[in-house]
């Protein structure tokens, strides 16, 4: 706590005492304090009496203490009390005849009467000047408070928080019960989050018919509604507007227990917090907006890539099946067998990939859009591979591919036909990116809570500069030994969602082979929905 935060809580509990204190207490305490004063000063007195000093001195210590009662006490009562008082004192203990209120000497009224005057204006212009300073140094705290919540408010993430510092400050600031609530995005009022004040029972009050009534109608008019206003008069609620040019953002509804209107000054109060959240609101939307439209950007930019991509990359295999069926048409008697069976398997390749891009096609538009359903089941691990892997072999007659599961039986709980596809669209990217008759292996194994799936290769292994960005859609760098069988680059991208989706994780990494791994992992229980 630094030394505004102490100064801004002793100033609080002060406020606090005197406003919680009953007006017996403090008339009481204030008697007490002005009696001690002025018997020091009688006491003082008596002692320059004693030495013999001049009456001029003992008036000056009278006076003193009346001032000094003035500057402790509250109002200007106290200080009109002090000085009559410090008269009869003068008049009892040092005029003569000593210790009765009679006065012999002709000078003494006047003497009195000066005395009285001269005491009353200094203790008046006392409690002025006190009140003044009280007054200054309650704008300066509620100005630090203020300060302070525009402070909170800029750290505030989102709308639920601005509400919360909202009600927080004109709970500290105002001293009551408050009730805030906002509009969502369909223009509609939300429930009011409500903050009492020490014990007052302020949902109680805010749920009553009455006030939600009063609280609603200030919404709607968008004008101060409830106690002190001409709109439900009988209501113990005051609500203000959150109003920003025409348009009301939301209601602050401020609980008035003692049955009395909001003072100018905390209405003044209440408006200056009512700006801050107005601003922080604002400024939030803008986020929100600001937002919506880079997410417009990226959406349209990834559309662009994609078509760009497709456009690009379909057009290879498209024109190999247009190649082939036209040289089995235009030479269909002519062509022998062997080549007939050649130009087939190259149209089946070629419509093969096409299939495959355009399933990651489709996968990666239901991601973008959100509607990548997860249909989870439980699913035993031998059957998505062995599905997978009969899926593959056949366009992968050059590659020779393992298995290595261990003999228990491994149940998931996943969706069975997107790990099928992850496990499809690894095993494609090895045969696509690694020499005739690699070998390429599927391993799966079962480490503490998790399954662990690798497919691992002996070709030529990932550079260094690519494995950072090899989950990345798009991303389809050629090393030169591949040409024709370039991809569109969103199947990893495609796997890395889906294993995600499934609160999963994957990884690719050289191996000892001098091929690359890829290896991602699933928990047993399949993750939480």
């Amino acid at each position: 706590m630094d030394l505004d935060d102490i100064y801004d809580s002793v100033t609080e509990n002060s406020y606090a005492y005197k406003k919680n204190k009953p007006k017996k207490y403090i008339l009481v305490i204030n008697l007490l304090k002005i009696i001690l004063i002025m018997s020091i000063s009688t006491l003082i007195a008596l002692f320059f009496k004693q030495i013999q000093l001049n009456e001029s001195s003992i008036i000056l210590v009278i006076i003193l203490g009346v001032l000094f009662s003035s500057s402790i006490t509250d109002g200007y009562l106290f200080g009109i009390l002090s000085s009559i008082l410090g008269v009869l004192i003068f008049n009892f203990f040092f005029t003569e005849p000593y210790y009765t209120f009679l006065a012999y000497r002709a000078d003494y009224p006047i003497t009195f009467f000066i005395m009285l005057i001269s005491a009353i204006i200094t203790s008046t212009l006392t409690s002025k000047i006190k009140r003044e300073v009280e007054k200054s140094n309650l704008r300066e705290y509620k100005i630090r408070l203020l300060y302070k919540n525009s402070k909170k408010l800029l750290k505030t993430k989102n709308k639920c928080e601005i509400i919360e510092v909202c009600n927080k400050s004109l709970v500290d600031i105002l001293g009551k019960s408050v009730a805030t609530s906002i509009i969502d995005s369909g223009g509609n009022l939300k429930k009011p989050v409500i903050y009492e004040f020490k014990e007052e029972d302020g949902h109680s009050l805010f749920q009553s018919p009455l006030e939600k009534c009063s609280f609603k109608e200030s919404f709607i008019l968008g004008k101060e509604t409830g106690i002190g206003t001409d709109l439900y008069q009988d209501a113990l609620i005051f609500n203000y507007p959150i109003k920003s040019n025409d348009n009301v953002l939301g209601v602050i509804g401020v609980a008035c227990f003692n049955k009395k209107s909001l003072t100018e000054n905390e209405k003044l109060l209440l408006k200056s917090i009512c700006n801050q959240v107005i601003i922080a609101i604002e400024r939030e939307d803008l986020y929100e907006r600001t937002k919506q439209a880079n997410l417009a950007v990226e959406t349209e930019r990834l559309r662009s890539n994609l078509l760009r991509s497709i456009s690009h990359d379909l057009r290879t295999p498209l024109a190999g099946i247009m190649g082939s069926s036209s040289a089995m048409i235009e030479n269909y008697e002519s062509i022998d067998e062997v080549t007939k069976k050649d130009l087939l398997k190259n149209i089946y390749d070629d419509a093969s990939w096409l299939t495959r891009s355009v399933e990651n096609i489709i996968s990666i538009t239901k991601v973008d859009e959100g509607r990548l359903e997860i249909k989870k089941n439980l699913e035993v691990v031998e059957e998505i591979v062995a599905e997978a892997i009969s899926i593959v072999e056949k366009y992968s007659k050059n590659h020779k591919i393992n298995v290595d599961i261990p003999d228990e039986v491994i149940i998931l709980n996943v969706d069975g036909l997107l790990i099928e596809q992850v496990l499809i669209n690894i095993i494609d990217n090895a045969i696509r990116y690694t020499p005739d008759y690699s070998e390429i292996i599927v391993k799966v194994m079962k480490i503490n809570d998790y399954v662990y799936f690798e497919v691992e290769d002996n070709g030529y292994g990932l550079k260094d500069e690519d494995i950072e960005y090899i989950f990345d859609r798009f991303y389809s760098k050629n090393n030169g030994r591949s040409l024709d069988k370039r991809g569109v680059g969103l199947g990893l991208s495609i796997c890395k969602s889906i294993i995600e989706a499934h609160n999963g994780d994957i990884e690719a990494f050289n191996n000892s082979l001098g091929g690359a791994t890829f290896r991602f992992k699933l928990p047993c229980g399949g993750g939480e929905e």
